[in-house]
Order: structure tokens, then C-alpha cells, then sequence
């Protein structure tokens, strides 16, 4: 036995170690180029080739200012007879959080099969607190026409982005979307995607994939308070299919009070018959009684329970009142009852919370 122990894993186990991108035989193309199908950018027009959730004006708060450039629920969609695909990024900042995987913050995934069978092939990995980097998201020999879907970083701006594929390989435009409309979700750091281990396992991409359908991701973390300008910039998007809001969690009991039936109204003004789901908070650490939680009477967290009637009574009062396109989600039932196992830190969710949540919620959903 040695006396001295390795400096990393890589020297213990080689398939720890960073893969160096081949990019021989590679031509880089800009995800703009028409044969590509940049989703999830519900305002990419007024952003040109810059990569934004949302628009300049109004503005909501420095938070969402800042987080708008983050780029989660974007995707990148294609079919291409290409053998490899590689990704050379440039970000914002090398993230580093201290509970999730920059694979999920800052990288890029994969997925190959096309709506219905998509599989996930890998996200991109890359030294620590790198800016820039390149990675190859796909190696195989086998020849075809493969339809491919990249998803971008959940929490962190992307500055420049090119796709590099075969020299001779024929790029062409993905399968059309099953429905023209796009869900639009608004929310906290669950909807955004912390702390998931890649892009692709965000509920909101989850979904997307399901049903072969846009989603746009406006989850801003700890910035999802209710504001008007949110909703106001959310009402501006056309043809939506339908609404789900999930910001109790940042606005707790007193906000959520002060800002949903105002943010319900101005989203009413320009869509009066659009769905609009209301989701209260999952239960978290700090709902757990002992060795076991009460789902509905537990008043050990109040600001929470009380929340949850407040949400329940405003779609009950409205729905009575001939909203029959409002419902209402109870989110403490949305992880199952060995919820615990789904969280990562007491709060946010690790990827079997994410995946129980799309799930529970996919049953529920009015669309």
C-alpha cells in the first residue's frame, strides 16, 4: 500500500477525467442559421443574438434583471446525419454554487431520438470556474438521420454559443412542435432549475420533451415575488396555451396575498379564457414533524399553510365566479410521500424531486 495517496480521482478512475474535444473534420455553425430551432426564448426577436428570458422593459427587479440573462428552459433543436456534436460556449461567469453540479449550472446536455423517444446522451464537462470552454456532447459511429435537442444552462448567461458538426453532414429542421402554443411557467429556483444535475432534468424541460411542446421558463431564483411588471410581461406573450404560476415560495404568505389577484387580473386582461394553473409551495425541511409530515394540517410552518388557503380560496372564489379556466395544484402532494427523498438541502429539489414533480404535476395539468 502506498504511502502516498492521489492527488484526484482521475489518476484512480480514468472516466473521471475531462474529455478533450476531436474537432478535427468539425465546422462550427451559430444556432441562428435557419436549421436550427432556437426554443424557450419567448422574446428572441427583440433580442437579436443575444440570449435573454425576457425583455428590457418592464423592468421587475434587479434580481430578475440579473437572472434574465440566464438561460434556463432554452433549447436547441436539429436533425443532422452528423456522427459528433460538439458545443464551444462562452459565459457570463465561472459559477461555481455550493450545491449544485456546474454540469447543471453552466453546462449544456444532449438528447438523441427525436418527441417520444428522446434519450439523454450526456451534459458537457469542463474545468472548474471556466468561462469558456468546447465539449463534445457526441461520438458515434453508426451512420443516419438523427434528430438532436440541446438544452442550454440553467444558471448561467450565455455569451456566445456555436454547434460544431461534421464538415459533409446534412443539418435539417427538427419535427414541428405538437402544439403551436407555448406554456409559459413563472416561478422561483424550482421552476428555474436549482439545484438539477443537468438542463434537461428541470420540470419545465421535463414537460417540454413529454409532450413535444415550448415552454417558457420565467422561474427567477429568489426573485419570484408576483410582481406587476412579471405579469404584465408575461400577458404580452401571444397565443399562450396556458399559465402555471409557482412563486409562493419566494413570496411567501404575506406577498403571495399582496400580489396574486392583481397578477391574475392583468394576465385576465389579455387572455380571459387561457388556463392559468396556481401551484402553492412543496413541502420542504421545514414542514417535517418529528420523523413525518401532516400534508394538510401541519401548522408548524405557517407562513406556508396559510399561504396555501389563501391560493386555494382566491381560485375557488374566482372559479364560482366564472373563471373556468383557473385551477388550483396543491404542491405538497407533488413529490410523493417520501418527499424527503427528493430534496438535496431541505429545500430544492435533487433530479428524482424534479422528475416526481413533472410527473405528479403532468397528471394534473389542464392544458
Amino acid at each position: 500500500m502506498s504511502d502516498k495517496a492521489p492527488t484526484n480521482i482521475e489518476k484512480i478512475d480514468p472516466y473521471m477525467a475531462i474529455p478533450v474535444a476531436d474537432e478535427e473534420g468539425i465546422t462550427y455553425h451559430s444556432p441562428f442559421e435557419e436549421h436550427f430551432r432556437l426554443g424557450g426564448s419567448a422574446f428572441q426577436e427583440l433580442m437579436g443574438h443575444q440570449f435573454r428570458r425576457i425583455p428590457f422593459e418592464p423592468f421587475v427587479s434587479k434580481g430578475v434583471e440579473f437572472l434574465a440573462w440566464e438561460t434556463a428552459g432554452m433549447q436547441l433543436q436539429f436533425k443532422s446525419t452528423c456522427k459528433r456534436v460538439i458545443v464551444r460556449a462562452k459565459l457570463r461567469e465561472g459559477v461555481i454554487m455550493h450545491h449544485m453540479p456546474q454540469t447543471g449550472s453552466s453546462s449544456f446536455d444532449l438528447y438523441v431520438g427525436g418527441p417520444g423517444n428522446w434519450r439523454l446522451v450526456r451534459a458537457g464537462r469542463f474545468t472548474l470556474h471556466a468561462t469558456e470552454y468546447t465539449v463534445e456532447l457526441f461520438n458515434r459511429p453508426e451512420p443516419g438521420l438523427r434528430e438532436y435537442l440541446i438544452n442550454f444552462p440553467l444558471y448561467n448567461s450565455v455569451e456566445e454559443l456555436f454547434i460544431g458538426l461534421e464538415d459533409d453532414c446534412e443539418i435539417l429542421k427538427p419535427t414541428p412542435w405538437s402544439h403551436d402554443q407555448p406554456v409559459v411557467v413563472y416561478g422561483t429556483s424550482i421552476t428555474q432549475g436549482g439545484c438539477s444535475s443537468h438542463p434537461g432534468g428541470a420540470w419545465t424541460n421535463l414537460l417540454s420533451r413529454w409532450h413535444n411542446c415550448e415552454f417558457y421558463n420565467m422561474g427567477f431564483s429568489g426573485s419570484g415575488r408576483g410582481e406587476p411588471a412579471a405579469a404584465e410581461i408575461m400577458a404580452s406573450i401571444k397565443n399562450p396555451r396556458c399559465y402555471i404560476l409557482d412563486y409562493e415560495a419566494n413570496a411567501h404568505n404575506v406577498r403571495t396575498r399582496e400580489t396574486l389577484e392583481t397578477f391574475l387580473d392583468i394576465l385576465r386582461s389579455k387572455h380571459p379564457t387561457v388556463p392559468i394553473t396556481v401551484i402553492s409551495k412543496a413541502p420542504h425541511a421545514g414542514t417535517m414533524v418529528a420523523f413525518g409530515a401532516d400534508d394538510e394540517t401541519d401548522l408548524t410552518y405557517e407562513d406556508s399553510y396559510l399561504a396555501r388557503q389563501f391560493q386555494r380560496e382566491v381560485i375557488g372564489k374566482r372559479r364560482a365566479a366564472g373563471d373556468s379556466n383557473l385551477y388550483f395544484i396543491n404542491g405538497i402532494h407533488l413529490l410523493g410521500a417520501d418527499w424527503d427523498e427528493c430534496m438535496m438541502d431541505g429545500c430544492h429539489f435533487n433530479d428524482l424531486g424534479y422528475y416526481r414533480f413533472a410527473e405528479n404535476l403532468n397528471r394534473l395539468l389542464r392544458f
